[in-house]
């Protein structure tokens, strides 16, 4: 039998009730047990918070943007030609979990109660709506609007404002020549994050409104004329968007410019005009066709319809993709993978702390907190174990005495009190961790302590909870506090049997 672990176990079952130390080693205990508490939960606090907050930062920006190569962290987009390769490069990369594209411009909303400058983000159907959809208040997500002119804003924007859900809201749109164009909107839902520096910022529209208030491409708009002059019809062309400076060529080489032109036929006929610009936008190409109504006829003046196809190609330009990931702990190596997969197509990478830098800075300030506070309770526990430990010790000078005349070692003697330190620091952590775990379920639940969205983003404390982590506290607090009681313990070899038992 080991005699070490006979005696200390004899000593924690025995009766104490007249000793001086019971009430020295509850405090320790108690004190051991509030640290261990206080150290789960700051760090259950601290990473529930970092947690809540970047979701919330990443969920309107996603963890990486994949831009033009043309520095430029503000919220107006540069034109970016889409490529499906480059999607598809940024699809396969390890760690990847959704891409997704998109646009941002600057904008101002108007009612007849007030103005706000917003930002105006475009998302397609692509557009991973998990976060703002946990986050809405009243209505729904943008779905299949693309030929509707829904909106999604905030509720900060949306009280501001005093609107509502359903009603119409002007919005005036910058486009690189600051020239303001405005479109009217209707309010599809409300959302609120409480992350009010981005509330008060965003609104979400769908991507195509964007792409062609912007002007981003060129949209070449034909006529032709629904009636016949002297045998011909007048037909002609005109460009928007792209550098404003355009050339156009028809299927008649002998046209130049917008028209009006005069075509001349006595039967059905389809006609094309293409425009360019020297910005190397991508030409639009639109078709003109004209189908006579009667075909035994060849009158060139009866009656006819027209039919005009004006595709545009704003719809080939994006803003960016966006890029979410599976781990936020593997930003820097998706970062590193998404370089390797982009070095060839001259496009920069943005990661969301680059974009944010004060708040993630922010955000990882508050770990010193919690390496400060778990510091300070382990040196607390140190303190208080080892007050406990050396009184144990004091007030068993006899028994000691009595051992090492029977030929103890000091080293032997040393465990047993070790053994029962070991034992106080192990009640204490026990209790601490039910203490600790016990608070972060209720505050998970039932949400107990409340906070002011305003000043802390969040309406209540939150939490996170993490075995792994808790199971390392719980091992740090144990081997800390065990090692540092070797040197109290050390006290032991200082006691003299002969004086001990002379005055026992």
């Amino acid at each position: 039998m080991n005699l070490a672990r006979f005696i200390s176990n004899r000593i924690l079952s025995s009766d104490d009730k007249g000793r001086i130390s019971r009430p020295i080693v509850r405090i320790a205990t108690i004190g051991i047990a509030i640290g261990v508490a206080l150290m789960i939960i700051s760090v259950a606090i601290v990473k529930g918070f970092q947690y809540e907050i970047r979701e919330k930062v990443i969920g309107f920006g996603s963890h990486f943007q994949v831009v033009s190569n043309e520095r430029n962290y503000s919220q107006d987009s540069k034109r970016l030609l889409y490529s499906e390769e480059v999607f598809q490069k940024l699809k396969n990369t390890p760690g990847v979990r959704h891409v997704q594209t998109f646009a941002t411009k600057p904008g101002i909303l108007e009612t007849d109660e007030a103005l706000q400058g917003i930002v105006i983000k475009g998302v397609d159907h692509q557009f991973d709506w998990t976060f703002l959809r946990s986050m809405m208040k009243e209505g729904e997500i943008l779905s299949d609007s693309s030929e509707r002119y829904d909106i999604l804003i905030s509720e900060y924007i949306a009280n501001r404002l005093k609107l509502s859900l359903g009603k119409k809201v002007s919005l005036y749109f910058f486009n690189e020549e600051a020239d303001p164009r405005q479109r009217n909107f209707t309010i599809r839902g409300i959302y609120n994050t409480g992350l009010e520096d981005f509330d008060k910022q965003f609104v979400f529209i769908d991507l195509s409104h964007v792409q062609r208030l912007a002007g981003w491409g060129i949209r070449l708009e034909a006529q032709a004329d629904t009636q016949c002059v002297a045998g011909m019809i007048p037909v002609g062309a005109y460009a928007f968007g792209g550098s404003g400076s355009y050339d156009y060529e028809w299927s008649d080489p002998s046209w130049d410019g917008e028209g009006p032109h005069f075509l001349i036929t006595d039967k059905d006929t389809s006609i094309w005009v293409v425009a360019t610009d020297n910005g190397g936008t991508i030409p639009d190409t639109s078709w003109i066709h004209i189908n006579y109504l009667d075909d035994e006829s060849t009158e060139p003046c009866r009656p006819y319809e027209i039919t005009i196809e004006s595709p545009d190609s704003d719809s080939k330009y994006i803003g960016g993709y966006e890029i979410l990931i599976e781990s936020y702990d593997r930003l820097m190596d998706t970062d590193d993978a998404l370089f390797g997969q982009l070095t060839a197509d001259f496009l920069q990478t943005q990661k969301i702390t680059d974009r944010n830098p004060e708040i993630f800075a922010w955000l990882e300030m508050l770990d010193i907190n919690v390496v400060i506070i778990i510091l300070l309770m382990i040196i607390i526990s140190v303190v208080n174990m080892t007050s406990a430990l050396l009184i144990l010790i004091l007030e068993r000078q006899n028994m000691i005495g009595t051992l090492k005349a029977l030929g103890i070692r000091n080293n032997t003697v040393m465990q047993i009190f070790l053994r029962n330190a070991a034992a106080i620091i192990g009640k204490g952590v026990i209790y601490g961790n039910f203490i600790g775990i016990g608070y972060i379920l209720l505050q998970k639940k039932f949400k107990l302590i409340r906070l002011n969205p305003a000043n802390y983003y969040v309406d209540s404390v939150p939490v996170l909870f993490d075995w792994q982590q808790i199971i390392l506290l719980n091992a740090i607090v144990l081997v800390i506090c065990i090692a540092f009681m070797i040197i109290p313990a050390q006290y032991v070899s200082r006691i003299s049997p002969i004086k001990s038992i002379r005055f026992s």
